[in-house]
């Protein structure tokens, strides 16, 4: 009897667990959506949003005035009291791979770099720093400070993507997983950092010519979700900015994925990155930058292992770079054109649990913070497209437009981590692919990168148009 009894018992905790789970399941989980993206309300009000920025679009057409600025930004690994205002921590890990490691010092430094751009009385600035991404929580402090002085509409962020910088900078399981624990007293410092900069940008201006181009690099560059069979963007933009008192100032922006330093490493690094401004500033540049561009599904390849590897992709980027400074052509008069429209995005469907099953966005939402205003931005200057994407765009989709502008007869730039970060956008072909990409980081849906593509191409087709 007391057999039977326990059974009994036994059956009904199996039963409640079983409630449970499935009550969790139902909750946690939906189906994914497989809505067509022009059908959906966040694609119509961002239509109307870009329709509307396109009224007020910022345009200028004179002398071009330009000024540069750096900043190191590499942490001190200090015992006893650290002063985190001085960039001192007692520890701080790396972004990119898990958790990150504990740094333990330095093998090169970090730099935040930006070039600011005048005509007339428009201006903007070009960002970009030593870091996997560039945090929300730093980019929204920075426009605080900044609000009486320029816009965050006028700031065009980006990063070099390398996976041994600044982590602790990034709030929620998602940032914490990727970075480590947040720690705000690094966000502060970064913001101190980044603001400092950009006044020291915009008050540096002297007049100034440009020039852009691009060589292609397929030997640095692979397709990382299907090989040797994949589409590659290799073409490697450069853009030159010289003042009249003979400074120069020089950003490259390049696919391939800044991960030639691996889980192996436990030093602050650039990666390639690094090397390649290094070497392009002992060849006389006197400002170097790198932006990750359409970095998601193209990853690195080169000769050597470890750090002769990154040496070797950062100072053939540098070589190639100078032969192709050489040929450019310069102009003092700009066209300058700029739309940054904020654009809606659709709900969460972050993180696989079947082939046709995600987390629900109520509980993605646990997992991830909510983003604030979402900002895609387009910049025109003379025969030069840039577009600034807080997302890592396929590569394969960033090759297609490179070459619509290039038929058209402009030279191209799209950046990656604009100031947000909406995981991975590969095509619609990858989506139910068992890729990295598509199964752990992509995030709004099978729609997601058809719907990006058309606001990059409505955003090139404005610039492009645009009335000067």
């Amino acid at each position: 009897m007391k057999t039977k009894r326990w059974h009994r018992r036994l059956l009904r905790v199996f039963a409640t667990l079983l409630v449970i789970f499935l009550f969790l399941f139902i909750f946690a989980t939906r189906a994914i959506d497989n809505t067509p993206y022009f059908e959906t309300d966040y694609y119509k009000n961002t239509i109307v949003n870009m329709d509307s920025e396109v009224k007020s679009m910022t345009e200028a057409k004179g002398l071009l005035y330009s000024g540069f600025a750096k900043v190191n930004i590499t942490p001190k690994i200090v015992e006893g009291n650290a002063d985190d205002t001085k960039g001192e921590f007692n520890a701080i890990r790396m972004a990119g791979y898990g958790d990150g490691k504990i740094a333990k010092g330095a093998h090169d430094p970090l730099y935040a770099k930006a070039i600011s751009l005048q005509v007339n009385t428009k201006e903007i600035v070009l960002i970009s720093a030593d870091m996997v991404l560039i945090p929300e929580s730093v980019v929204l402090q920075v426009s605080e400070n900044l609000k009486n002085r320029i816009s965050r509409k006028q700031l065009f962020f980006g990063a070099t993507h390398t996976h041994a910088s600044i982590g602790n900078c990034i709030p929620g399981f998602v940032g914490e997983s990727f970075g480590g624990e947040f720690n705000p007293k690094v966000v502060q410092w970064l913001s101190d950092k980044f603001t400092s900069l950009i006044l020291k940008a915009l008050d540096d201006k002297q007049p100034s010519k440009f020039g852009s181009g691009y060589v292609q690099m397929p030997h640095l560059v692979r397709n990382r979700i299907i090989g040797e069979t994949g589409r590659l963007n290799s073409k490697f933009t450069l853009l030159s900015i010289i003042q009249d008192n003979g400074k120069q100032a020089v950003a490259g922006i390049f696919s391939a994925h800044a991960t030639t330093i691996g889980p192996w490493n436990d030093t602050f690094s650039a990666d390639y990155p690094g090397y390649f401004q290094r070497g392009l500033e002992a060849k006389g540049i006197d400002y170097a930058l790198f932006f990750a561009g359409t970095v998601g599904s193209q990853s690195n390849k080169g000769k050597g292992k470890k750090f002769d590897k990154v040496k070797y992709i950062g100072e053939t980027l540098a070589d190639s770079a100078k032969a192709t400074l050489n040929k450019m052509q310069y102009d003092s008069i700009m066209n300058l054109s700029v739309i940054s429209p904020e654009l809606e995005i659709p709900r969460l469907q972050a993180f696989y649990v079947s082939d046709s099953r995600r987390f629900s966005p109520t509980a993605s939402r646990l997992l991830m913070p909510e983003l604030k205003s979402v900002y895609i931005q387009g910049l025109r200057l003379n025969n030069l497209i840039w577009i600034a994407m807080p997302y890592e765009l396929s590569g394969e989709y960033g090759i297609d437009l490179k070459n619509a502008l290039e038929l058209k007869g402009y030279n191209s730039a799209m950046t990656s981590f604009n100031g947000q970060y909406l995981g991975y956008i590969v095509p619609s072909k990858y989506y139910y692919y068992d890729t990295y990409e598509a199964r752990l980081m992509g995030w709004y849906g099978p729609s997601m990168g058809d719907y990006l593509m058309e606001l990059n191409y409505r955003l090139a087709n404005i610039l492009t148009h645009s009335r000067l």
